[in-house]
């Protein structure tokens, strides 16, 4: 029998996870906001590490979970899918697991999605200017 070779891909480990969520956190420090949660998922939107501030509302949880989720499984930050709607295509409103706000972006490696951040508790523009800083820390 001849081998297959089969292609390795890499991961979103947990101490890189951490490593995103602590950036984030930091950001949240510098900004004096205690309301936000952080999720690090990976490349099929499942929860690898959660953060949630002390005052952080519990929507904000179901709400970082979902942006992290639709920004892995579609690969494309959740800001794409929030300019599509207001844009007219109310269409994106009946993807499965698709979140159309700001506030969750895929990380990459090599090109390829390796997880996502899912940033929630801040406003929107917020939400994803500390998700590009905490991904950022991955560098």
């Amino acid at each position: 029998m001849t081998a297959i070779n089969l292609p390795s891909k890499k991961i979103l480990t947990l101490e890189a996870a951490r490593r995103v969520a602590d950036a984030a956190l930091a950001e949240a420090a510098k900004l004096d906001l205690n309301r936000l949660v952080v999720v690090v998922a990976d490349d099929a939107g499942r929860i690898i590490f959660l953060a949630r501030q002390d005052e952080a509302e519990p929507a904000a949880i179901e709400i970082g979970i979902a942006k992290a989720r639709s920004a892995a499984l579609f690969q494309k930050p959740t800001k794409e899918w929030k300019e599509r709607l207001l844009s007219g295509a109310t269409w994106v409103l009946a993807m499965p697991n698709l979140t159309p706000v700001e506030g969750g972006q895929p990380i990459l490696a090599d090109g390829l999605v390796i997880g996502a951040v899912g940033i929630a508790g801040a406003s929107g523009v917020l939400d994803t200017e500390i998700g590009t800083l905490a991904i950022g820390a991955l560098a």
